[in-house]
């Protein structure tokens, strides 16, 4: 999805806003496939503000959109789910995705998921884990637990390879993947870098190369 979704106009403004205060030296012309870019770090107020855009595109709105919220829909049961309300906290290895859910039985109330990452003292590359029910009303969980932690990791996900791609592109126009992510309290650190080049390997426009 990351790579052929419409690139975020928020994800580019907060890269070159950091770029210019030159908090992120990332090269601007395309980088050979390998290259790894230093640590775009992307502070926690900036990871909660951005994980609202990341929860729209998670929701299919890759444009300016209004919408505050989607419903989610399983046989005779419904979902409401906020999307501007989504909050984002970071502590040592570890994120957590807290999404504004209601229903007919709770009203108004929230979800929280965790997911393990790596840290400075102990890089994990992507890798992230997490538990398979949400914290959360039961009477939510039991029927939403899959589809909960399956859009906070794609608020987690797309965040986190918006951010990469906004850094730059590679010498075949692909823009830049995450090579590396860690967590702390102060927020993300996530390392971009081009994609290694395989024989017959397929680039954003989905032509052999």
């Amino acid at each position: 999805m990351a790579a052929t979704a419409p690139a975020s106009p928020e994800y580019a403004r907060f890269v070159t806003r950091e770029r210019g205060a030159q908090r992120f030296p990332g090269t601007l012309g395309p980088v050979p496939g390998g290259t790894v870019l230093e640590r775009l770090i992307v502070p926690r107020d900036d990871v909660t503000r951005l994980a609202v855009e990341a929860a729209k595109r998670a929701s299919g709105f890759f444009r300016a959109t209004k919408r505050t919220e989607v419903v989610w829909v399983n046989g005779d049961s419904q979902l409401a789910v906020g999307l501007t309300g989504v909050r984002t906290e970071t502590g040592l290895g570890h994120i957590v995705v807290s999404i504004p859910v209601r229903c007919d039985q709770t009203g108004p109330t929230e979800v929280h998921v965790t997911f393990a990452v790596g840290h400075p003292q102990s890089p994990a590359g992507l890798y992230a884990a997490t538990q398979r029910r949400p914290r959360g009303p039961a009477v939510i969980v039991d029927t939403w637990a899959e589809a909960i932690v399956a859009f906070a990791w794609h608020v987690v996900l797309d965040l986190v390879t918006g951010l990469a791609g906004a850094t730059g592109k590679d010498t075949r126009g692909n823009r830049l993947v995450p090579a590396e992510l860690e967590a702390t309290p102060d927020g993300l650190a996530i390392v971009p870098m081009a994609r290694h080049r395989f024989s017959g390997s397929v680039n954003v426009t989905g032509t052999i190369v």
